[in-house]
């Protein structure tokens, strides 16, 4: 995603579904201060403010440890309520890994979490109190989120990860994901791309290389999920490429050397596939962003990806 998080978040508070003028904004960003102020007032909470314009008190301190800085990959768990308490997601099973998100201004929606990560260490936990301009904007989803909603946010920052250790953890998913479902005939060609080819092609006509010109059918699902994001083949519109020439790295690697007529799967790291996502958070969301035109992927962060492909032609 090319977008900034700020400007993501900033598109839909003042181009989304309010069409908000500029004064319309400073409106909004004056109510909800206020709102915020009483809220913290009013519950005798112990909070600071921080110059971004939300509140946080930290309820677990480690001064002692690493802080957050830009680039990091860190875990947390979280609970995100509306200050009048309605639940908009929670994900505090620590049974459960934690939710990676990268330490950016394009890795985590709403941003007020991301901008409470620069003001935290690894093992500390803090309660964030939001206004929405800093949060989900005039978006709303169902009854789930309402437009212009301030929010109350526990968070708890409970690592930070190395991009050799993300990758090398969703390499091991993907062996353990081929090994525990016997799928056979897998080969890793790069660090973190398995490819099978389900069907032989054509031998007879052309077969791709760096710059060759591909048409083909396929299927795109996050690794273990029944049902595709993207599916050509329901849409009856083959999807075209330059090998070589894309963004997502298992294409350019896994449609090297195909001839017409051949299929194939390949299960790939996020790190060779869809590594500049958002995480989004709650997840459910996602599907109903993309289908309102926002600029974001289908597929989520830190998720390997299960491609299955039918060649039709190369030039």
């Amino acid at each position: 995603m090319k977008n900034t998080v700020w400007l993501f978040a900033f598109s839909l508070l003042v181009t989304g579904c309010l069409q908000e003028s500029e004064s319309d904004l400073d409106r909004t960003i004056k109510r909800d201060d206020a709102l915020v102020e009483d809220y913290i007032s009013s519950n005798a909470i112990d909070a600071t403010k921080a110059q971004t314009g939300f509140y946080y008190k930290k309820t677990v301190s480690k001064p002692e440890n690493t802080q957050f800085s830009n680039g990091d990959f860190i875990g947390i768990y979280y609970e995100i309520k509306s200050l009048d308490g309605q639940l908009i997601d929670t994900y505090m099973d620590e049974t459960k890994e934690p939710l990676i998100f990268k330490y950016s201004q394009d890795g985590l929606w709403p941003i007020v979490v991301a901008y409470a990560a620069g003001l935290s260490r690894v093992g500390e936990e803090m309660q964030v109190f939001s206004p929405s301009y800093l949060a989900y904007g005039s978006y709303g989803y169902e009854q789930l989120i309402l437009p212009s909603s301030n929010l109350d946010i526990k968070v708890k920052f409970v690592e930070k990860y190395s991009e050799d250790g993300l990758k090398e953890r969703e390499r091991e998913k993907i062996l353990q994901f081929i090994n525990e479902n016997e799928l056979e005939g897998f080969e890793e060609v790069e660090e973190g791309i398995f490819i099978r080819t389900v069907e032989e092609g054509d031998e007879t006509k052309t077969q791709s290389k760096t710059g060759s010109n591909l048409t083909f059918d396929f299927k795109l699902f996050e690794m273990g999920a029944n049902s595709p994001l993207m599916d050509s083949f329901a849409s009856s519109q083959p999807a075209s490429m330059s090998v070589g020439n894309s963004d997502l790295e298992f294409l350019n690697e896994g449609l090297k050397g195909v001839f017409p007529e051949q299929e194939l799967e390949i299960i790939a790291s996020s790190f060779n596939a869809y590594e500049g996502s958002i995480q989004i958070i709650p997840n459910e969301v996602r599907s109903d962003l993309v289908e309102k035109g926002e600029q974001i992927d289908r597929v989520k962060p830190f998720t390997p990806i299960w491609f299955k492909a039918e060649i039709r032609t190369v030039q």
